[in-house]
């Protein structure tokens, strides 16, 4: 059964092979720029992911996780 279904994880089923292209986007100077923002770092912040997520949607990626100061992002390989 599959967990999204209410199953229970089953870590010896057979796996599916993926192929794909990471990416990590680390935003220089984050904890200055903190600093210096304070209070305004949430707009900035918001700036930077929609640049980011903006370019990889755009190029059929997918940003994955925010990470404070950094983006990680996902290219996957069609079958």
């Amino acid at each position: 059964t599959n967990i999204e279904q209410g199953g229970d994880v089953d870590p010896m089923l057979e796996g599916k092979k993926i192929m794909a292209v990471f990416g990590f986007c680390y935003v220089l100077g984050f904890a200055d720029t903190t600093e210096i923002l304070q209070e305004g770092i949430m707009v900035f912040v918001n700036e930077i992911a929609l640049i980011v997520h903006s370019a990889v949607d755009h190029f059929q990626g997918a940003a994955n996780k925010n990470i404070g100061e950094a983006f990680l992002l996902v290219w996957k390989f069609e079958d």
